[in-house]
């Protein structure tokens, strides 16, 4: 699962929801340090998850995440909108 503009709130909070029904979670935001911590603590949940800095405003920035998405867990399929 993809979570955009991962956050200490909602973003984590679907992250360890869907996680913990099986889900791999890529956590996309801005800042590589947060989304490291965040994915050190789904971990320790047991819960895979990496994360992917990009400023979701720079299409090539984004582009590149998805990129590294799909290079780290494989093909992915868009459930949402």
């Amino acid at each position: 699962m993809v979570i955009i503009g991962a956050g200490p709130g909602l973003g984590f909070s679907l992250a360890k929801t869907f996680g913990k029904n099986g889900f791999r979670i890529a956590l996309v935001s801005r800042t590589q340090e947060k989304l490291d911590k965040y994915a050190e603590q789904l971990g320790e949940m047991g819960i895979e998850a990496q994360g992917f800095a990009a400023d979701i405003t720079n299409k090539m920035q984004l582009m590149r995440a998805f990129q590294e998405i799909k290079n780290t867990f494989g093909t992915y399929r868009c459930l949402g909108v």
